[in-house]
């Protein structure tokens, strides 16, 4: 075949066209209805779909759109559609709503797609010159376009400045999966890559619940998208993201969505994500984007005309954003004749999904339910709106077994949910936890789903974690797992532990026509219950009166029993909680004093702590990130929380984590000036009413700590640790102070710490410094009783580092390798100190070197006692040691010592001629055994033998 001969198989011409589901919306309406032949001859698009997402690539031909008067352009504009891609939903869109039903994601869609509206460039580098050069894929003719017979796929293929470009586009589930192939056919290696942009113009075949609008975009948009990418604000500026400069923030994936009350639109996957990664082998298809770039469509693609363009890509820093962007791969050098694969996912924003072969699984459930109508006027349900819900799960039998030759069914398809308590099945009793449907079969590109009815009971709230698990045959396993974020009600608990008063830290996030609290709780004070606010600036509890938004209050429960129960008072939900148009300040501050402050997130819904801004009186000119806030030591870049159940506090420590709704937070001020904070309104996509990681931490040979538990019969504190990182500036941001004891706290551990050179008591300290050192720790326990101390993490702590706990108020040592833990018993209100000593040393087998057993003064002397035998003997490493004395028969007649923490060198011990149940012994032969035991588990064993004479 002539590379010049254009090959369209199973192309659609338009007037005989036959996508799948061919939308009632389509930005066709642009055409001017006095145009008789607003398409070439010949036009062919080349598009395929299902349910739930549609594709077009333009094969051949133009399209005009306008003329005088319109419609969308005066004078008309004429676009070649060669080589241009576009997406729009489906047929069915999301069960949550008809709102997405067919919905144009991109300009031109779903029979036009063209001109600068939505495009790829093929990218190459010139070796000598570093010059690069952008060919727009469709630049040439394609000379193979097709739709595939097998899978659900288009094709199509150009060659491009020596680069054959190969592109395949797969429908799956809910995404479009794009795999270009490109082949150097020079004789010299070149690097090559590929850029890929789209003018999002979003049009829906019916108004926006919330705002009535049909279009979000930039240029006939009522309104523009909410472009969302994750921990982060809403992008509401040009912005250009690029991995290298920032790869621990750099996105997983970047959302359109049409609003955020309405969160239906187009999800860009910039690498791979857990949708792509076989868990069997972590490996994911998905090729990892470089950048990413937010802007305005004629800055970024260029202008509407219909002729080739290679990307202005330009953005003005700080002006609004448009409705496009472009996605970068970085060119990577090709040997002469060798290929490189390129793979990118789009996708709906609002499914879970799993695109491992052999087939697709897609979750539909609702990202959010909220507790305000978001304009549907659907059902409410325990204070929540469209509750109850359906939970959909999709089967695709696309991808392994969908080749026309060698189709398979998909057999007995078994697909089970499992809930969490907050979600309840419909017309199952609330003990269910899961169900399971089968699918008897799913034919070959066949897809099917099934539904559960599922309702939030409006008492628990948060982000509560679903998983789907899904087993076919053939098909083998796939799991899949999420969460459906629920609304805080206007409700309270307040647990019981043992039946004694329980301390609950909480919060309201509701505004009270009667706030006191007897008549928020209906509860009698203090019979029921005692309420206790922080004073900052007393150091000390107080009693609190009455609830108020944004303050934290510990509730001890006097009852004897958990309570569950609406709040009184009249609660209503603040008008504040969505966002402002076009703005993403907070709007609600609280000032905080110099040192503990007891707080609590103002809204009913979850907020990231990383988009709480500040501003420090110490220097009130400018407002700070949370992030900036923590790295100039104006605020402990840890919050910690109580955990009622456990009766202990739990800490928050990343910039990505959540302030849940009811829940207080502990925060410290580290400086003398007082600092105003203020909370961001919630900007979680689905909220009604809208118009618009420090890093996980990794156990390693330059960075570990130890985890430290004191533990009663009733009580525990378990969230301390001691360690080292990699240099002072991490030590001090990963510095946790100790906050202040509940008010029926029983048993507190903190470590010795210094904060701006003074001593403080710390939950967490970390040193840069490598070697030996000595950490104090405090141990203070409420009532008389046995205290536990253990280190359940020490088997991740490198095996060269010793640790020796030292007892200071008995001086006894333990090895801590050598045991699990340590017991002492505890005076009612006493504080215990003790000493945790680390080195580091090579790890080997402890030798025992010479054991010589003395006796000083010999026999005991008329009316005197006998003198004890000296024990002193030599080490070659630290090790834990059992002394035992034994009696010629070999059996056990005393232990004077058993697992205690010896250094390497010369150590003693002493007999006392007992017995171990304190009896004298009787003069005769006997034998001292020293065991030395090392972290590693190696005994080493010595006897000596002696003779008592009295």
């Amino acid at each position: 075949m002539s590379s010049n001969l254009r090959k369209v198989i199973g192309g659609f011409l338009y007037g005989a066209i036959s996508v799948v589901g061919v939308q009632a919306q389509s930005w066709e309406i642009c055409i001017n209805p006095n145009n008789n032949t607003p398409y070439s001859n010949p036009y062919l698009i080349g598009s395929v779909g299902n349910d739930l997402m549609l594709a077009t690539m333009g094969f051949v031909g133009t399209v005009t759109y306008g003329g005088a008067n319109g419609p969308c352009f005066d004078p008309a504009i004429t676009a070649n559609v060669r080589g241009r891609i576009g997406f729009a939903i489906g047929g069915q869109g999301s069960v949550q709503t008809n709102f997405d039903d067919n919905m144009v994601l991109t300009f031109g869609m779903p029979l036009s797609p063209g001109g600068a509206w939505s495009y790829a460039t093929t990218n190459t580098v010139d070796p000598t010159t570093g010059v690069r050069t952008k060919t727009l894929f469709g630049a040439n003719p394609l000379n193979l376009a097709f739709v595939g017979a097998s899978d659900r796929y288009i094709y199509g293929e150009t060659v491009n400045n020596n680069i054959r470009a190969r592109c395949r586009i797969d429908v799956i589930g809910d995404a479009s999966r794009i795999q270009w192939t490109l082949t150097n056919e020079t004789a010299a290696a070149v690097p090559v890559g590929i850029w890929f942009g789209q003018w999002i113009e979003m049009f829906a075949g019916s108004a926006d619940p919330a705002t009535g609008a049909f279009f979000s975009g930039e240029t006939f948009g009522d309104k523009l998208p909410y472009i969302t990418v994750p921990g982060q604000k809403p992008v509401l500026t040009d912005r250009r993201l690029i991995r290298s400069q920032d790869p621990s923030n750099f996105p997983a994936t970047a959302s359109f969505n049409f609003g955020q009350t309405s969160p239906y639109g187009l999800k860009i996957e910039n690498g791979p994500t857990p949708s792509t990664t076989n868990p069997s082998t972590g490996q994911s298809d998905a090729s990892q984007a470089s950048e990413i770039v937010f802007g305005n469509r004629l800055f970024l693609l260029n202008a509407f005309s219909g002729g080739d363009n290679n990307f202005p890509d330009v953005i003005i820093p700080d002006t609004f954003v448009g409705s496009a962007y472009i996605q970068k791969f970085p060119e990577q050098t090709v040997v002469a004749g060798g290929t490189r694969t390129i793979v990118h996912y789009f996708r709906s924003t609002w499914g879970e999904s799993n695109y491992v072969l052999p087939y697709t699984a897609v979750v539909d459930a609702p990202k959010l339910v909220a507790t305000e109508d978001n304009g549907s006027g659907q059902n409410t349900a325990n204070g929540l709106f469209n509750n109850p819900f359906q939970f959909r799960v999709y089967i695709d039998n696309v991808g392994g077994y969908s080749n026309i030759d060698s189709g398979f069914i998909l057999n007995d398809v078994k697909v089970k949910l499992t809930l969490p308590t907050g979600l309840n099945f419909v017309g199952f009793p609330t003990t269910t936890r899961n169900r399971q449907l089968t699918l008897s079969q799913v034919q070959s590109r066949q897809i099917l789903s099934v539904d559960f009815p599922i309702e939030a009971d409006g008492i628990e709230f948060g982000d509560l974690p679903y998983q789907v698990d899904i087993t076919s045959t053939p098909g083998g396993t796939k799991q899949i797992k999420g969460i459906v974020q629920v609304a805080a009600t206007p409700r309270y608990r307040l647990y019981d532990v043992g039946g004694s008063p329980t301390s609950n830290a909480i919060t309201t996030p509701f505004i009270f026509t009667d706030s006191s609290w007897p008549v928020v709780l209906n509860l009698s004070s203090p019979a029921d219950f005692q309420a206790f606010e922080w004073d900052p600036q007393l150091k000390g509890y107080v009693i609190s009166t009455s609830a108020a938004r944004g303050r934290g209050v510990f509730i001890v429960n006097n009852t004897g029993a958990t309570l569950s129960n609406p709040l009184g008072g009249g609660p209503v939900t603040p008008p504040d909680t969505p966002p402002l148009p076009f703005d993403n300040s907070g709007r609600y501050p609280i000032q905080l004093k110099s040192g503990w402050n007891l707080i609590g997130n103002p809204y009913n819904y979850p907020i990231t702590i990383g988009q709480i801004t500040g501003v420090s009186a110490s220097n009130p000119q400018t407002s700070r990130t949370w992030a900036q806030l923590v790295s100039q030591n104006i605020v402990n870049s840890f919050l910690s929380y109580w955990n009622a159940q456990t009766q202990s506090y739990k800490f928050l420590s990343k910039s990505s984590d959540k302030m849940l709704p009811n829940t207080a937070y502990w925060v410290f001020v580290n400086t003398t000036a007082d600092l105003t904070i203020s909370f961001p309104p919630v900007f979680e996509p689905g909220l009604p009413g809208s118009s618009r990681a420090a890093d996980d931490w990794t156990q390693s040979a330059t960075q570990w700590r130890l985890q430290l538990v004191a533990r009663t019969n009733n009580a525990i504190d378990d969230q301390n640790y001691i360690g080292v990182t990699q240099d002072s500036d991490r030590a001090n941001t990963l510095r946790m102070m100790e906050p202040p004891t509940s008010p029926t706290q029983e048993v507190a551990l903190s470590i010795e710490g210094m904060v701006n050179s003074l001593p403080a008591r710390l939950a967490q300290n970390l040193t840069e410094k490598q070697g030996k050192q000595e950490f104090k720790v405090f141990v203070q326990a409420k009532k008389e009783g046995e205290v536990n101390l253990t280190w359940p993490n020490l088997s991740t702590v490198p095996k060269n580092i010793r640790v020796r706990l030292v007892d200071v108020a008995t001086n006894a040592s333990r090895d801590m390798r050598g045991t699990s833990g340590y017991t002492f018993n505890a005076t009612a209100g006493s504080t215990r100190e003790f000493k945790v000593q680390v080195d580091v040393g090579g790890i080997g087998r402890a030798l025992i070197g010479n054991v010589v057993v003395s006796r000083n003064g010999g026999r005991a002397g008329e009316g005197g006692s006998p003198s004890p035998f000296q024990i002193n003997y030599t080490l070659s490493a630290s090790a834990s040691t059992t002394i035992r004395i034994l009696g010629s028969n070999g059996k056990e007649v005393f232990t004077v010592t058993r697992g205690r923490a010896d250094a390497a060198g010369e150590n003693t011990a002493t007999w006392n001629l007992k017995d171990n149940a304190n009896r004298s012994v009787a003069p005769g032969t006997y034998r001292v055994e020293v065991t030395a035991t090392t972290p590693e588990g190696d005994n080493v064993r010595r006897i000596v033998p002696v003779n008592l004479v009295r």
